[in-house]
């Protein structure tokens, strides 16, 4: 995504330079047949030339309010897996069974993770090696960015553990709440918020058509990973994953009304998850109808031939440059408007999905207390991806 205050002439001339160069240099030709060697016949009446551009007008600026319509949603739906992630973050953390709430339960027998259909939904039941380690708790706002746009970076822990020490610190019993819900971080809600992690990559590389599992290899344990490797769709099947991990969850808690209450609450936020994966896949799989493209392409070509036969007699040796002018204005609006309809394709126009997974990394480690953060990604020449 362009986020920069001024357009690179890089990119304009990616999209305007060769087409403008060449219908510019007709127009140069057009004016010295006309002029030099009086070639009246070139001259055209510019009524025509007038009316193609009002209904060519009409057709880009249709075209290009469906492809923005395009882009917007799919930024929209980037939102939605945002605030979505966070809260399914803070449901694992606050909502399911910490230690010592109820008995833990007993991991399921040989002959039980058998009769499981999958590999990839037995590595959801069987009970798991630790996944990671705490460091310590940080306290934030969970924002990356400020209100100029700009990322923040993560101060050292170092330092700001030394900025804690120095003030007085209240007695083991009287520490917040914040601090004891991140120390009783269970092993199953961990794996669960990790997982969400790799929903998110899988997500921006499922769209961009790249390979997800090495993005996600570091989210999951081995087993995980090699189930996944069988999958088409790794997005689904991680939203599957969990779903089947929350219902063992479930079977640590001993009062029906809560399962009842647990599974209404983080059923909704998988299925909210699942729509927006589908609503992105429809955007990705489903452009706008290819005749819209030919038409104007083709149009608006044979317009820019059109219109220096038709400015020629009152324009004289101006022809060229009019003629570099609205070529570079129609032929610009035609570039935008097929670069945008497609969001998902990792280009200067697109949603930037590798920012925004990032900032999702960033805010469900803070939630685990984790101190050790990746970098937010940064704007490279005023594109963000």
């Amino acid at each position: 995504m362009i986020v920069g205050r001024s357009l690179s002439w890089r990119i304009i001339l990616r999209y305007t330079g060769i087409p403008v160069t060449v219908h510019v240099l007709f127009a140069f030709a057009i004016i010295v047949g006309y002029r030099v060697y009086d070639a009246s016949w070139m001259a055209v009446p510019a009524l025509p030339v007038t009316v193609l551009a009002a209904a060519l007008g009409v057709l880009l600026a249709f075209r290009n309010n469906s492809a923005y319509d395009r882009w917007w949603e799919a930024r929209t739906l980037w939102g939605g897996v945002v605030n979505w992630s966070r809260s399914f973050a803070r449901q694992v953390l606050t909502l399911l069974p910490r230690p010592g709430s109820t008995q833990d339960e007993q991991p399921l027998s040989e002959l039980e993770l058998a009769a499981v259909p999958s590999p990839l939904l037995r590595s959801a039941v069987d009970r798991p090696a630790a996944l990671t380690a705490v460091s310590g708790a940080r306290a934030s706002d969970g924002a990356v960015r400020d209100r100029f746009g700009q990322a923040r970076m993560p101060t050292d822990a170092k330092v700001s553990l030394e900025n804690i020490a120095v003030l007085d610190s209240p007695p083991e019993e009287q520490r917040g709440v914040i601090t004891k819900m991140v120390e009783s971080i269970t092993e199953d809600s961990r794996e669960l918020i990790y997982a969400q992690m790799g929903f998110v990559h899988a997500l921006r590389c499922h769209l961009r058509r790249q390979d997800p599992l090495p993005e996600i290899v570091r989210f999951f344990r081995p087993s995980v990973i090699e189930a996944l490797r069988e999958e088409q769709n790794v997005p689904s099947a991680i939203i599957l994953w969990m779903a089947t991990r929350l219902r063992r969850i479930y079977g640590q808690v001993s009062d029906p009304q809560k399962v009842v209450f647990l599974h209404v609450t983080m059923d909704r936020t998988l299925s909210e998850m699942t729509n927006l994966l589908g609503a992105c896949e429809r955007i990705k799989n489903t452009p706008l109808p290819r005749q819209y493209d030919i038409l104007l392409f083709v149009m608006t070509r044979a317009y820019l031939v059109l219109l220096p036969l038709g400015v020629v007699e009152e324009l004289g040796w101006l022809t060229p440059i009019v003629t570099a002018i609205i070529a570079f204005l129609f032929i610009g609006l035609d570039a935008v408007g097929r670069d945008i309809e497609t969001p998902f394709e990792d280009d200067v126009s697109d949603t930037p999905m590798t920012a925004l997974s990032r900032t999702i990394e960033i805010n469900l480690r803070q939630m685990l207390g984790e101190t050790e953060l990746p970098q937010p990604v940064q704007p490279q020449k005023g594109l963000l991806y």
